[in-house]
């Protein structure tokens, strides 16, 4: 059993407090989202369109995907493009880049945010077809989309990758083992590789989401994480603290921080 995290936002919502909190701060950006069609992707693709980017949106569930980016044009204007994509898919996901690149005529950021969440359960319960299928998505993916991204951005000079996590892939949390592990995972890579990448021009951050899934606190921090171009791992602690301007002022004071930081 899986799910994905829900989707909590209305069009007044998408169509008010987000206008009233941009600035543009990111208008010439151009971001490509995994797991954009629900969820934390969702809200991130809501949160860079707001700042001014041109995104591309990719998510398996294809109907909704474009469906979605139909309306956050027609609520906010700007470029939205929606693509399917299965992060499984290596050969799928490079194409789903390539297809972001050539409709916004670049690309400047990715954001790997496709990730699977079990609905609970004693780890003995949990069936191996069930734990195969978070490390696929959750972390192998996130492997495959780094390395995609990566070696565009070293060829080009720079670019931004930022990955999501969780604050339950550091200590650790009941209930959802190999959930945990796979963010284990996802908080090493970035952090070996936001070291690796950086004399390339090329930064990577991991968002991490507290305990209680805040979408919009996440979101938001992966903006903050872009425009201050802010690498390293970032935890969100307190849900709805993190949110527009502080989000931002925080990054501004955590400027070139390479160790975990706190946003909230």
């Amino acid at each position: 059993m899986e799910r994905r995290g829900g989707d909590h936002l209305a069009s007044r919502a998408e169509g008010g407090r987000r206008k009233h909190m941009s600035r543009k701060t990111l208008a010439g950006k151009r971001v490509a989202i995994t797991g954009g069609a629900h969820g934390i992707g969702r809200e991130t693709a809501l949160a860079f369109l707001a700042e001014g980017a041109d995104i591309a949106i990719g998510d398996m569930d294809s109907g909704s995907v474009r469906a979605l980016a139909d309306h956050l044009v027609r609520i906010h204007g700007g470029t939205v493009v929606g693509l399917p994509l299965d992060v499984t898919d290596s050969l799928g996901f490079a194409g789903f880049l390539t297809c972001a690149d050539r409709k916004l005529g670049g690309l400047d950021v990715v954001v790997n945010a496709a990730d699977i969440v079990p609905t609970g359960g004693a780890f003995l319960a949990e069936t191996e077809a069930e734990a195969d299928r978070q490390i696929d998505v959750n972390l192998r993916a996130v492997i495959t989309g780094t390395r995609l991204a990566a070696a565009r951005f070293v060829e080009q000079g720079h670019g931004q990758i930022v990955n999501i996590g969780t604050a339950a892939g550091v200590p650790g949390a009941l209930g959802i083992a190999v959930y945990t592990a796979t963010r284990h995972g996802v908080v090493g890579l970035g952090a070996a590789l936001d070291r690796e990448f950086a004399e390339h021009g090329v930064t990577v951050s991991t968002v991490a989401a507290g305990a209680v899934c805040d979408t919009e606190a996440v979101a938001d921090t992966v903006v903050a994480c872009v425009a201050r171009q802010l690498g390293g791992l970032i935890t969100v602690r307190r849900p709805g603290a993190a949110r527009g301007a502080a989000v931002r002022e925080a990054a501004r004071r955590l400027l070139g921080a390479r160790t975990p930081a706190l946003l909230g």
